[in-house]
């Protein structure tokens, strides 16, 4: 559980330090982050949630994206002020409805999903700053990026936990991570929904656990 955090920890750390129109710890109100859209409540989605409220302290509006109602749930138990179910209502109208029409100031595509991405410039608002987390966003060509650069955005593309390492050589994403875990300040116990007892089992958890509805994160437990 410590490597999904630590990823959520570089992608992070790699908007901190962007030159970005807003900004989560921004000097002034119209420089500061007053919206965030988490497109996907998976573990990624979910660690983000808890990294923005527990450990940035972000106290303004959170929103998340979601289709799966277990895992609404879990955001709203996280911190998230409005949850949307994309399959029954469109998400950007609730968003420029959560937004007075403005759209988010800063968005995290943590769902993997093509499809979000022609979403994302009703989203935003120009200038935002978008985190381009998921991956393996098939079934769509590069014309949905055209809308998305009239926005002006800056795009965060963050990949793995890397950040550098500690004088004893531990890396250093990793190491925060595990603090965070072992205070409790990041809850990861909710988040396992499947335990497996024996290395036999991984195949079949790739091959079709995953795929349930319910599923969120699995371990292997010896």
């Amino acid at each position: 559980m410590a490597e999904p955090l630590g990823c959520v920890i570089h992608a992070t750390d790699s908007v901190l330090r962007a030159q970005a129109r807003y900004s989560l710890n921004g000097n002034s109100s119209s420089r500061r982050v007053e919206s965030v859209l988490v497109c996907g409540a998976g573990p990624a989605g979910l660690m983000f949630l808890q990294y923005l409220r527990r450990v940035l302290n972000y106290d303004r509006l959170l929103l998340v994206s979601e289709p799966n109602a277990a895992k609404r749930e879990l955001c709203l138990k996280f911190g998230a002020d409005r949850v949307i179910d994309p399959g029954d209502r469109d998400a950007v109208e609730a968003v420029q409805d959560h937004t007075s029409g403005k759209g988010v100031d800063y968005l995290i595509e943590a769902s993997g999903a093509g499809r979000v991405l022609a979403f994302i410039p009703g989203l935003i608002r120009k200038q935002a700053t978008v985190i381009l987390y998921g991956h393996g966003h098939a079934g769509v060509d590069l014309s949905v990026l055209n809308n998305l650069m009239f926005r002006e955005p800056t795009l965060i593309t963050p990949v793995g936990a890397s950040g550098g390492f500690e004088p004893d050589g531990r890396p250093s994403a990793y190491l925060r991570a595990l603090n965070l875990i072992e205070q409790r300040r990041i809850e990861v116990a909710p988040l396992i929904t499947h335990r497996y007892t024996a290395l036999e089992s991984v195949q079949n958890a790739l091959a079709e656990d995953i795929h349930t509805p319910g599923y969120i994160k699995g371990v292997v437990a010896l």
